[in-house]
This record gives structure tokens, C-alpha cells and sequence, in this order.
């Protein structure tokens, strides 16, 4: 079965960015049927387009007048008519063979409903870095295998730890910004635009992971992008972790925990997570470091006395 491909792009005021993304697609040895910019931005003009459209790329432009990217996601959805649906961040380049390696593997397998692929320029792990991940290990901070859901709702994410996977591999979530998923699965499932507002946290780990409870996911580290991720688009030190925080604690009650004992889990787990960060302080005593240790006592104190009913 020969399948027709959406990309769908959310962009915010990055422009050249945006253009980089789309000349790579436009590169692929297998060109998509359609892109689809979703613009939480001012553009003044859209990139490639008439070099898409006189390849025989439709080219789909919808301006939001209201910033987010989990709700730009489900409008590309809306707009999507292809059978597969690519999701990029506006900031990414990818391989040559990026889509044609992500279609070889739904042509392969008719029971995968999504394929994720590997972000090429990850930094590299200091010592000091795989160190703490090594410890943070028997806290279920974190795991061996990337792409797992632990028992303490902690998840081993891509890129961040000693063990990256080197072969094609069913995991339990995708990163949002480097996945893929059949058009069918959206009749079933969509991004949580009610806990997930604004910045994203942690939305594509809560969408996918549902997902991976009906069709199997795959990672393939063959199928590859560089990420050129903007800084200013980050959230600072303090808010990065509070946002972890409050994301990590609404994943495990919704997802993981199955009984009132299983809470012991979780905060094993944030104990552990604690200690790491006081010894990151310790070992490197900067400001940015102390914020980041701030954020994870705000955020337990918000989970403690609020809950968490709007993630991000």
C-alpha cells in the first residue's frame, strides 16, 4: 500500500528557521504529499512555498490567534489529509532519507501506529552528566533503555542517557518534534490542549504514551534530523523544572499509578531526583544549576498543596 504523507510544522516568529525545515523536506528522496504550517507567529511571508507547489507539494497555511503548541498540533491534524502525519518542530533539518526510512517501516508493519526518529546532534553527555544519570538509575529517575515508561512515572527520554538505542525498537512514547502517526489513530486520539497549554511539556510524552496502548510505536535511529533548537524558546532554569515537576507528578496519577502503594514509587523516585540535583549544585555551583534545584522544591510544593491541573 502506497501511503500519501502530511508533515505537519507549528512555527512561532522563526522565519529562516522555518525555511531551513522546509528546504530539507523538499530535499527528501521521498517528498511529502503535503506540509502544513501552522503559524502562532506574525510570518509576513511563507516559506518555499511556490517551490513546494511546483514540486506537487500542497502547501497549507493556517495563522492561530492564539499561541500553543499542543493546540497548533491538533489544528494540523484537523487540516491533514495524508495517511501518515509527520510532526517537526519548525527548528529542525533533516537527512536526505529522513521520511523515506520512517515509510519503510509502516510498509513493514501494518500493526505500528507510529514511528519516531533520532535527533543527529543530541549534546553529548559529560562524565559528570552519565555519572548522575548512572545514579539516578536505582532511584527510577531514570533507565537503561531510552524510550520507557518507568514504574515511578519518570521516563527515560531520548538523548538523555548513557544507553542510547542503536537498532529499530518498540518503545513507549515518541518525542513530539521527531514522530509520526497514522492518520487513523487521531480518530481515536488527540493532544490534551486542557492540561497542555502553551509551552509544551511533556504533551508528547502523554499523547504517545496513550497511543502505544492500542498500536505499537517504533524508534528507528536510522531515520535521522539535526535540531537546532532556539534558546530563546526555552523556558528558564527555574520554570524548566518546576514544569518537569508538575508534568512528572499529572503523567504518574494518570497513567502509571494502578494502586494507592504505588505512590512509594514516585516519591522514591523524586528523592532520588533531589539528591542528584543537590549534588549537580555541589559539583558545579552555578546559578543556573541553584535555579533549577529551585524549581524542583516549587514544583513538589505545588503538587503537595495544589495538585496539577494544568500542566504547562
Amino acid at each position: 500500500m502506497k501511503y500519501k504523507t502530511s508533515i505537519i510544522i507549528p512555527t512561532y516568529n522563526r522565519p529562516v528557521d522555518l525555511k531551513n525545515c522546509i528546504e530539507s523536506i523538499l530535499s527528501q528522496t521521498q517528498p511529502p504529499y503535503e506540509i502544513i504550517v501552522v503559524d502562532d507567529g506574525n510570518l509576513t511571508e511563507l516559506p518555499l512555498k511556490d517551490q513546494s507547489e511546483q514540486m506537487g507539494v500542497n502547501y497549507v497555511y493556517y495563522k492561530k490567534d492564539r499561541p500553543g503548541l499542543t493546540a497548533s498540533r491538533n489544528k494540523g491534524i484537523e487540516l491533514a489529509t495524508g495517511d501518515i502525519v509527520f510532526f517537526l518542530d519548525d527548528d529542525v533539518v533533516l537527512f536526505p532519507d529522513y521520511i523515506e526510512r520512517i515509510m519503510d517501516i509502516y510498509a513493514k508493519s501494518e500493526d505500528v501506529g507510529g514511528v519516531g526518529g533520532a535527533i543527529a546532534n543530541h549534546k553529548k553527555l559529560s562524565l559528570v552528566k552519565k555519572l548522575r544519570k548512572i545514579l539516578e538509575i536505582p532511584f527510577l529517575v531514570s533507565g537503561v533503555r531510552e524510550g520507557k515508561v518507568l514504574s515511578s512515572g519518570f521516563c527515560s527520554s531520548y538523548g538523555t542517557t548513557p544507553f542510547q538505542i542503536k537498532e529499530i525498537t518498540e518503545v513507549d512514547f515518541l518525542s513530539g518534534g521527531v514522530s509520526s502517526f497514522k492518520k487513523e489513530v487521531f480518530s481515536k486520539f488527540a493532544f490534551d490542549a486542557k492540561h497542555f497549554l502553551n509551552y509544551g511539556m511533556g504533551e508528547d510524552k502523554d499523547f504517545s504514551y496513550r497511543v502505544s496502548k492500542a498500536y505499537k510505536l517504533i524508534f528507528t535511529p536510522y531515520a535521522r534530523l539535526y535540531h537546532y533548537e532556539a534558546p530563546q524558546m526555552r523556558p528558564d532554569g527555574y520554570k524548566e523544572i518546576f514544569m518537569f515537576v508538575i508534568f512528572t507528578h499529572y503523567f504518574f496519577k494518570t497513567h502509571v499509578k494502578k494502586s494507592p502503594i504505588q505512590w512509594l514509587f514516585f516519591y522514591y523516585a523524586f528523592w532520588g531526583y533531589f539528591v542528584s540535583r543537590i549534588l549537580v549544585c555541589i559539583a558545579s555551583p552555578k546559578k543556573h544549576n541553584f535555579d533549577k534545584l529551585r524549581g524542583l522544591i516549587g514544583g513538589f510544593y505545588e503538587v503537595i498543596v495544589h495538585g496539577t491541573k494544568t500542566v504547562a
